[in-house]
């Protein structure tokens, strides 16, 4: 598992590539814990989280490219005028 800052320092394919890592393990971890090989269902519940921010970063940075969309639209239509 990576920091928030790595996380955030890392590209979109690295991230894409961490969430389908992270699924995988959370898919695991729930088999294990349904069968009672894992007893720590801690490991669940950490793994959700570090889900969610993965995927909460991946949504800032669309959130990003989208208003940097619009700022450079706004900026050429200024232009031509």
């Amino acid at each position: 598992m990576f920091s928030i800052q790595e996380l955030r320092s890392s590209t979109g394919k690295e991230l894409m590539l961490e969430l389908a890592k992270t699924r995988k393990e959370m898919l695991k971890i729930r088999i294990n814990l349904r069968t009672k090989h894992e007893k720590d269902t801690s490991k669940a519940q950490k793994t959700k989280q570090y889900l969610a921010q993965i995927l909460t970063i991946l949504n800032e940075t669309k959130d990003e490219r989208k208003v940097e969309k619009i700022v450079t639209k706004t900026k050429i239509l200024k232009k031509k005028k």
